[in-house]
Order: structure tokens, then C-alpha cells, then sequence
């Protein structure tokens, strides 16, 4: 906290905002709170932003903790507890397993880095062969991933789990963007002058460079193509092609939320052409 904001709060009579718990605390805290969601699960500290689930001589699970203790130190202090609450009931309902429904599975936009961080993720909790997720490219850049929704949890799906719901590869796309469309409770374009931006429900906004008939209607109202920027999950922008200001904006702002942001995507853009997202050369 910087001097002048501690000089205010002790004019005013306010209490200075307790520090994030360091790692290990925050290792510590979250198993204490899984072992009492899940009391007859066996949980063990087995490093810093580590978890030990059901060790055994003969292998066991684990659970890494680096991505949710970086959600909690970005978090405002007033928040950062209910944050843990909200990840240990994640992690409570994947161990009791998801209710899996074809009507549950969503697309999620990610960068193509992130299906090998998954793999070398699997690798290290002790899978030897890992399955890929199901995924299809949008381009070079960025992929689809298929997943099960639920309240508190994401489960992404392998070719095994995409069978087992009986849902074929070739309807998959729209089946997955129906099922989203279903759960965003608005969509809501927000222009501006140069630059403007689609919201949604705060978590899925990249996923919808999906929803073809939104770009439709965007794409009647601009001189050129739609070329849009997916710097994190919850962040879509987008300009007018034949605007060089506009693009060179978005650009600048792409990079610097890309940066700045917590499940950061990608600083790219991109440009829809023949309904098709392309990275976008200029």
C-alpha cells in the first residue's frame, strides 16, 4: 500500500487492508477448508501451492494451486475470502464428478499454448498418457475447447467423454454455442467511437466470436470487415477494418490488457473473412 493511501486511512479512521497470505499459508488454508467440504477425503501440503489427494504407495493425485493463488492475490481484500470459498467448492464437486449432460457442454476460445500447458499439467499430476481435449482451430493462433458447465466447475471434455454423451464432432459447434447462448443472461455491444466492446456474463465474452449472427448484424453497420481483439476470457473488442486509427487503437489496447490480464489469451487480432476468424496482417 503506498504512504499517501496509509496517511489517508489513518485520518479517517479507517483500517488498513489485511496482506494476502503468503503461499504457504495459502496452501495451508485452502486444505484446511477442502478437508472439512470433504471430510472423507485424505489431503496433504506436499509443497508450496501444492496439494497431495489420497496418497498412497501406489501413486495418488495432486493438486496445483499456482493459477488460483494468483486470482487470489489480484483479488480486493473484501473478496479474496470469498474467492478461496468459491474455489474449494470447485474443487468439491469435480472430486464428486460432474453430472454430464450434452445440454452442459459449452466452447470456450483459448490460445493454442494452453492445450500443452494442460497436457504437461496431466503429465505432472501422474497420468502417463494424457488424452487431448476435444478442440477444433479457429486459426493458427487460437483453438475451440469443448467443456461441461456447471455452477461452480468446468470440466473439459476428451474424445472418450464426447462419446459417452453420444454428441457427434459434426454437431458439436452448435450444439455447444445453443447451450452458451442459453446460459448468457445478456449480450450487450457497447460502442465507441474508434474501438467498441461485447459483453456478456464476464467469463465466456471471448467465446463469443462464435455466435455468427452477431457478427452479422456488427458487420452491417461497419464499411469493412469486423476485426475483433480476445486479449483474456472475459475481454472482446472490436473496430472497423477500414479504419486504420480504429485498428491501430485496438491493437495498442489489446496488448496492454493482454498484459495486464489475469486469464490472458492473446494480444492478436484477428479479422472475419467468409465467416472466418484470420489473424489479422494489415
Amino acid at each position: 500500500m503506498s504512504g499517501f493511501l496509509s496517511t489517508l486511512r489513518s485520518l479517517f479512521g479507517g483500517k488498513p487492508a489485511e496482506p494476502p497470505m503468503d503461499p504457504i499459508a495459502f496452501t495451508e488454508e485452502v486444505a484446511r477448508r477442502v478437508r472439512e467440504a470433504i471430510p472423507d477425503m485424505d489431503v496433504q501440503v506436499t509443497a508450496d501451492l501444492e496439494l497431495g489427494i489420497n496418497l498412497t504407495d501406489d501413486g495418488g493425485n495432486r493438486a496445483f494451486l499456482d493459477n488460483a493463488y494468483q486470482m487470489y492475490r489480484g483479488e480486493s481484500p473484501g473478496n479474496r475470502d470469498d474467492l478461496i470459498n468459491r474455489f474449494v467448492r470447485s474443487f468439491a464437486e469435480a472430486a464428486k464428478g460432474l453430472e454430464r449432460s450434452r445440454d452442459a457442454i459449452i466452447p470456450i476460445v483459448k490460445d493454442r499454448g494452453w492445450l500443452e500447458e494442460i497436457r504437461q499439467s496431466m503429465l505432472r499430476m501422474g497420468v502417463e498418457k494424457p488424452q487431448d481435449k476435444v478442440y477444433e482451430d479457429l486459426n493458427e493462433e487460437i483453438v475451440v475447447v469443448y467443456a461441461i458447465d456447471t455452477p461452480s466447475n468446468i470440466a473439459y471434455l476428451d474424445p472418450d467423454g464426447l462419446q459417452e454423451l453420444g454428441v457427434e464432432r459434426e454437431e458439436l459447434r452448435s450444439l455447444a454455442v445453443r447451450n452458451l447462448r442459453g446460459l448468457l443472461p445478456r449480450i450487450e455491444v457497447h460502442r465507441g467511437d474508434q474501438v467498441s466492446m461485447i459483453t456478456a456474463d464476464g467469463n465466456y465474452e471471448a467465446s463469443l466470436l462464435l455466435f455468427a449472427d452477431l457478427w452479422e448484424r456488427e458487420r452491417e453497420k461497419l464499411r469493412g470487415d469486423p476485426v475483433a481483439a480476445v486479449p483474456a476470457r472475459d475481454l472482446l473488442l472490436f473496430a472497423d477494418s477500414a479504419d486504420a486509427e480504429a485498428i491501430a487503437r485496438l491493437a495498442q489496447l489489446a496488448m496492454k490488457m493482454h498484459q495486464e490480464a489475469t486469464y490472458a489469451l492473446t494480444g492478436k487480432l484477428f479479422v472475419l473473412r467468409d465467416g472466418r476468424w484470420l489473424p489479422w496482417t494489415g
